[in-house]
């Protein structure tokens, strides 16, 4: 014999006259108004027969009988549906898992209708009641409820097929209707959602932010999600969330953003490749621009040192074809001079003690002995001579020098020196440098006004020099500057000229200058001349340091 009965419908009053007309059958009758607080009982109570009303807000009858269905602990439970809509509009109760169903009339004759039915049941003939309606002919047709079935049908179809999905909630957040498109989201069958804590399916900060938004809620409606999303089962979600206040219930529409949110990572990560497209064209383009003004800046370099070469040349091939000539009318003049001073020799013979005569010949003779000097400096310019070259340390050959140069400065000259005393050796002819520094000295001393000014002497050795044939090395740095009137522009690319002098008539021969350039070329070195008009002059020879050391 079966004891246990839970009787499932929203109308209370129903529910009284259920539990005390079975009560007093001997029955153990527990009752629950709406599917939820059905779902709560069963958890701790085994029916064995259920009446079930079908149209019930929240949960519907079906909706109910189905998820019973799924539960193994009800595959043995007897469902009655109650409802006199299942006349009317034909419904097919057997579909969703009910045994039989009876017509809600006159109570009197539903209690006749229940004994029946627990009568087959006791005897093991339920499936003698498989699709029947019992009390149908008890039962008229009400046109108000038929329009109220009709526009819940209009309802579920419309709901069925929202591209959105649809979920009811009750005022404390537990769900009662799900369409299939809201399933379908959640991955999960509509029947184990109903009665679910809404809130439960999210996790973390999504599950905060939801429950912020059904806080005093009321009639207002709010939208979450469209800026940063919901992700369940790999989809992007947004939702509307709409109170009904007078029905303590909440509507929430989900919306499926997926393809937009992907086509919007889908934009962003091409934004993204573009500007490092753009980025990295534009560091190429940076890094060939500043390839380009290396190039340029060092093609500039080259045309500069390509003049300054152009110049040298020059400067050398003039000295050469200079030279070459010079040798010439050194070596007649020299032959003149040999006949010359040897008939000056035969007239000493002949003059006797003609004192006078004697006088005459020593003038000629000093004279001649010039002219042999001169020829010297000829040749020393115009073609390297057998020169003596040795270990030559530049310090101790400045300070000798200027000391035989001292008696001859004007006092109103002041020299001085800055000479580093590690300056390297270099391998030189000394006799031939000295010549150099005296004329150079000598220079800048005739340069300087009668006023006076400073004469300065710099020894320095340099790292890193280049030589004239282009083979770097260690080099050593003479200068000397003056605070004389320096040179014109004009006059600065001839002062190696030979016999260019810009001295009065009479003052020096105009050689100094060419002859200390062919010395310093002998010695694989230059000499540069660096000048401001009024602002004095600079004369600069660079050697190689021995061994490059």
């Amino acid at each position: 014999m079966c004891k246990n009965i839970l009787v499932v419908d929203n109308n209370p009053v129903i529910l009284k006259l259920m539990a005390n007309f079975l009560g007093k059958s001997g029955y153990l009758v527990k009752t629950a108004i709406g599917g939820l607080e059905a779902i709560k009982i069963i958890k701790t109570f085994q029916p064995e027969v259920i009446f079930l009303d079908i149209i019930m807000p929240k949960i519907s009858g079906e909706k109910l009988c189905k998820m019973l269905r799924k539960m193994p602990k009800m595959a043995g439970v007897a469902i009655i549906m109650l409802s006199a809509a299942a006349l009317e509009q034909k419904i097919d109760f057997k579909s969703f898992g009910a045994d039989a169903c009876i017509a809600k009339g006159p109570f009197k004759g539903v209690e006749k209708h229940i004994n029946f039915v627990l009568q087959k049941i006791l005897a093991g003939q339920l499936t003698d009641l498989a699709g029947k309606i019992i009390g149908g002919e008890d039962v008229y047709e009400r046109v108000i409820t038929t329009e109220l079935l009709l526009n819940r049908e209009h309802f579920e179809v419309t709901l069925i097929n929202m591209a959105e999905g649809f979920v009811e909630l009750t005022g404390d957040g537990r769900i009662v209707y799900v369409n299939q498109k809201a399933a379908d989201l959640f991955g999960c069958p509509e029947e184990k959602l109903l009665a679910v804590d809404f809130t439960s399916l999210f996790s973390g900060s999504k599950r905060d932010d939801i429950t912020a938004a059904l806080i005093n809620l009321g009639d207002k409606r709010r939208v979450i999600g469209e800026t940063s999303p919901f992700i369940v089962n790999n989809r992007y979600l947004a939702m509307t969330i709409a109170g009904i206040a007078r029905q303590d219930s909440v509507i929430i529409i989900i919306q499926d953003i997926t393809a937009r949110k992907r086509a919007e990572q889908e934009l962003q990560k091409y934004r993204e490749h573009l500007e490092e497209t753009v980025r990295r064209r534009t560091a190429k383009l940076a890094a060939k621009n500043r390839e380009l003004e290396d190039e340029i800046a060092e093609r500039r370099q080259l045309a500069h040192e390509k003049m300054a070469l152009k110049k040298e040349l020059g400067q050398t091939r003039k000295m050469e074809a200079l030279g070459t000539m010079a040798t010439g009318i050194a070596h007649d003049f020299n032959n003149i001079l040999t006949a010359m001073l040897g008939y000056v020799s035969l007239l000493r013979l002949d003059a006797g003690g003609n004192s006078q005569v004697l006088s005459s010949l020593d003038h000629i003779t000093k004279a001649g002995s010039q002219a042999k000097e001169l020829i010297g400096l000829i040749k020393t310019f115009s073609k390297p001579v057998e020169q003596e070259f040795s270990l030559v340390r530049l310090p101790l050959l400045i300070g000798e020098t200027l000391a035989l140069l001292r008696p001859s400065v004007p006092p109103d000259i002041k020299v001085v020196t800055h000479v580093d005393p590690q300056c390297p050796a270099v391998w030189a002819d000394a006799v031939q440098l000295q010549r150099v520094i005296v004329n150079l000295c000598t220079n800048a001393i005739h340069a300087i006004p009668k006023s006076g000014g400073v004469l300065t002497i710099t020894l320095s050795q340099e790292k890193q020099d280049i030589d004239v044939s282009g083979e770097t090395q260690n080099s050593v740095k003479l200068a000397f500057s003056d605070t004389g009137e320096g040179i014109s522009p004009a006059n600065l690319e001839k002062i190696f000229d030979p016999y260019f002098t810009t001295r009065e008539e009479g003052e020096g021969t105009g050689l100094g200058l060419s002859v200390v350039h062919g010395i310093i070329t002998n010695h694989k070195g230059r000499v540069q001349a660096e000048s401001v008009q009024g602002q004095g002059a600079t004369f600069t020879v660079t050697l190689p340091a021995y061994g490059g050391a």
